[in-house]
């Protein structure tokens, strides 16, 4: 279980995982595919249809991004580390 980009806190939030960030994502993607295909005007149907996939872009992305910020609150860490054995 991850707490990467899921893991702001605000007062009076809950904390999600980035699985179920990219989880919630994904199915709201599904529900707009779902509205465009059932869509009578062309312009609704290509809005939720680009929804949809900035959506599941977005899903994708999630695990992506956790491991950068990883890595980065790693290599802070590590400088941190070695600023300190400097002294």
């Amino acid at each position: 279980m991850q707490l990467g980009l899921a893991a702001r806190r605000r007062p009076g939030a809950k904390i999600i995982t980035d699985e179920q960030l990219a989880a919630m994502h994904r199915l709201l993607a599904e529900y707009h595919r779902k509205v465009a295909t059932e869509s009578l005007l062309d312009v609704v149907q290509q809005y939720h249809a680009d929804l949809a996939q900035r959506l599941a872009d977005e899903a994708a992305l999630i695990p992506r991004r956790t491991a950068i910020v990883e890595r980065l609150h790693e290599r802070e860490q590590q400088k941190m580390e070695d600023g300190d054995v400097d002294k």
